[in-house]
């Protein structure tokens, strides 16, 4: 199979895999949490980081497929930052992907409620691997770390701080490393 056409695939399994596991959830009371989290999750996009995890296995000699749980954690925590990064306190985005954000339409306190839920409900899909126990918990410590501090929330930090000011050129590399190329690393190496 040709690398687009497996990319292809990755792309639409990650996306109905993503949508199945919320649709279980619609009649929960709290459906407007689960819907606000969807509109952003649902949203599109290239899906790089599912790719790179389902590419990983792959080429890793595993079954492609058994890396959902974490091609789906790792787009959910990209996605959550997402909601937070478009946030009137960060850099106060009205679109993405060509529509309102998800605080223009939910509200600020749900947009911020539905990416807590995300980055939550993502180690509660990673958990779910069908892997033995030791590959699924350092797999959910790659997320963490790649998410956490000294990941992607250290590297928003850092960009928060820099702004209106000129950067050198470690520290755009500082900056990118942890906010973008940390979950991109952290694919990866889930997948592995």
């Amino acid at each position: 199979m040709k690398a687009e056409d497996r990319g292809a695939q990755y792309r639409s399994y990650v996306e109905e895999y993503l949508r199945s596991h919320y649709a279980q959830f619609h009649d929960e009371p709290q459906s407007q949490l689960f819907e606000a989290m969807e509109y952003s999750l649902l949203a599109g996009g290239k899906r790089l980081r599912p790719v790179f995890a389902f590419e990983f296995c792959r080429l890793c000699g595993g079954d492609w497929q058994k890396a959902a749980p974490f091609a789906a954690a790792i787009e959910m925590i990209h996605t959550y930052s997402l909601i937070h990064d478009d946030l009137p306190s960060m850099d106060n985005d009205d679109f993405r992907r060509g529509r309102p954000t998800n605080h223009k339409v939910y509200g600020e306190a749900m947009a911020i409620l539905a990416g807590d839920a995300l980055l939550t409900d993502a180690f509660t899909v990673a958990s779910c691997a069908d892997l033995e126990p030791k590959a699924v918990l350092t797999a959910i410590q790659i997320l963490a770390e790649c998410a956490g501090s000294l990941g992607m929330v250290g590297g928003q930090v850092l960009d928060i701080r820099s702004e209106d000011r000129l950067l050198t050129e470690q520290e755009v590399l500082d900056i990118q490393r942890r906010k973008t190329g940390c979950l991109i690393s952290a694919a990866c190496a889930m997948g592995a």
